[in-house]
Formats: C-alpha cells, structure tokens, sequence
C-alpha cells in the first residue's frame, strides 16, 4: 500500500515538473544558454503601434506575461529612461544616436554613465537576431527596409517591439504628437517592466509642472511663440501637431498653425512671434540660437529685438521619454523669464 502512495506521489510531482518545464520552453521567448529565469506577472495588454517604413499603419496590442529580459534600447532618452525606472540591467545593447551635446539628469546621471553604448554596430534584422533580444525598444527611424524592416517583422518571430508614437519624421504631420503620448510612453514601460508605480511618480512630476506653469500665467496675455529647426538649408517650423507645440500650447502661448515641408524667412517676419525656440539635433542648441539671432533679415522681428530667442536640443522636443520634464521647465523659462524658476 504504502509503496502505491508513493508511487504515486512520484508520478504527481514528475508530472507537475514535465508541465512546468513545457511552458518554460513555451514562453513568449526562448531564452538563450544562461539566461535567468524571467520574473512573471499576470498577462498584460500593451497598446502600442506597428509601423513600416518609418510610417505607423495601424494599433498594435500586445500581451506581455513576463519581464522582458533581453532588450535592445536604442536612442539616449530610452536608455535613460530604463534607467528611470530601474530596469537597466535587463539590457542587452544600448546604441546611442550620437549626440555629443546629450547630458543626463542629474539624478540618473551616475547610472546612467554606466551603460556601456555599443558603437560601430550595425541595426539590421541580421545583427539584432543575432542578440536573440526579447523586446526591441527605439524611434521609428530604424524600421526601414534597409534597417529593422517593420515591427510586424519582429513580432511574429515572437519579439516584442514597442515603439514611442511621438517620433515621425519631422517634417510630416501624418500622426499627431502631444504630450499625452509621451506619458502613455513612460506608462507603456512602466507595464511592461514591472515598474507601474515608477513610471507613475515620472508622469505625475511632470503633469505637476505643467499645472504649476498654469496657474501662474493665469490672466496673462497669450505669447506668440514659433519653433523652427534647420534641416540642411531647409526651415522647418512646427506647430501644436508636433511635441514641441503641443507643450507649448499647454503653457499658455499662442503656437501659430505652419505650413507643411519648408519655410522661407519670410515666413517669420510676416508672423513676427514673440518667442522663438530653435532646435537643433546632434548640435550646441546655444550656438544655433546665437547664429539664428544675428541673421540680417531677421532683426526686426520682436523676438530679435527682445533677446527671445532660445535653443533648445531636439532630445526635449522628439521622443523626449524622461527628457520631456526638463523640456517643459526649459520653454516655461524662454516663454516666461520673468515669472520662472522652475
């Protein structure tokens, strides 16, 4: 009898092995020699979107059962901001875009500093297969034909892709940017690690800004204020359908609908904006705003005259992620000089 129960007891527990060993080879992904086991959470939907040809062509949900362990972070402001929610250990290659002007919070900095940035490599679907990565996390721009192919490309060899909705070309205006999907964004991740209440005290710090530029302008007079980036020799100017202006909106001023593609100088001059914020990508945004200042044909704009005109690094302004709050105190300054010292 006793032999039976023991028997028996034997078949049980191989059998609750064999099924937990089935579903470990089941996951989501496959993980690599070596690799920890993931840490796991109750099945979550993540709202994302799929994108091809750096275009977003529709909503993609996706359902997360674990955290992800393997991830390629492209881009400073999503390493920075793992690094915000403190999952930077779970990543496997770090590739910067290349600013040399990018600087850290200062709270994150140190960490931060650590990341080891891969340089020379090259993001094609060859390279990054062979990271065997579980989540691929970056701006738009790579998923070309050329570069990372589409998302759909990666999800259906069962890898995870999330992508910020805020970063489109900067010159198109095919899906509107706005500070909502910045924290959408840093929630998204949130999810996704684990890490809901983090990424919750991020948002909050940021909505709190926002509300605090709000009520001390009240009764003030709208400021006109335009964004300009150069692109070459091209212009662009951006209005509320980009991030930029959508914050800038949502501190009070005035952001004047632009034309799409390029514009002309004389385009500013018959706006004449009482503020000018020019961004500037890989760049010193001072030297940019200084060399915007000095331009012939501009001095007689107000924003010349008045010592308004400020530049500002395209990392606060495109797929901002964590830099989104230093982006808001930053125009609050160059909006407001006289009210803030945020």
């Amino acid at each position: 009898m006793n032999r039976k129960i023991i028997t028996v007891i034997a078949a049980v527990v191989l059998l609750t092995v064999i099924t937990m060993l089935i579903k470990r080879e089941t996951s989501f992904v496959s993980q690599p020699a070596g690799i920890a086991v993931q840490e796991t959470y109750p099945k979550r939907m993540i709202r994302n979107v799929e994108v091809k040809n750096y275009n977003i062509v529709g909503e993609k949900i996706s359902f997360y059962d674990r955290v992800p362990q393997r991830v390629v972070a492209v881009g400073e402001n999503i390493n920075e901001t793992l690094v915000a929610l403190g999952v930077e250990d779970k990543i496997i290659c770090s590739v910067k875009y290349g600013n040399p002007y990018y600087v850290p919070e200062e709270k994150y900095a140190e960490r931060y500093n650590k990341i080891h940035f891969e340089s020379g490599i090259i993001l094609n679907t060859e390279t990054v297969l062979a990271l065997a990565p579980d989540l691929i996390i970056s701006g738009q721009s790579l998923f070309t034909n050329k570069g990372l192919k589409s998302t759909e490309f990666w999800n259906q060899r069962n890898i995870h892709t999330f992508l910020p909705e805020n970063a489109n070309s900067p010159a198109l205006r095919n899906h509107r940017e706005s500070l909502e999907l910045e924290y959408k964004f840093i929630a998204g991740l949130g999810m996704i690690f684990n890490k809901e209440e983090q990424a919750g005290k991020i948002i909050a710090e940021m909505q709190e800004t926002v509300k605090n530029v709000q009520s001390r302008i009240r009764g003030r007079r709208k400021p006109k204020v335009m964004i300009v980036e150069g692109l070459g020799k091209n212009l662009v100017a951006y209005d509320d359908s980009k991030l930029a202006g959508d914050i800038c909106t949502r501190l009070g001023a005035y952001v004047p609908s632009s034309p799409f593609g390029t514009v002309g100088l004389e385009y500013l001059l018959a706006e004449d904006p009482d503020v000018i914020f020019v961004v500037k990508s890989g760049g010193d945004p001072e030297a940019s705003a200084e060399y915007f200042k000095n331009i012939p044909a501009l001095q007689s704009l107000k924003a010349v005259r008045n010592n308004r005109i400020c530049g500002i690094a395209l990392n606060y302004t495109y797929n901002s992620a964590i830099k989104t709050g230093s982006g808001i105190k930053k125009m609050a300054k160059c909006i407001y000089p006289d009210l803030f010292d945020i």
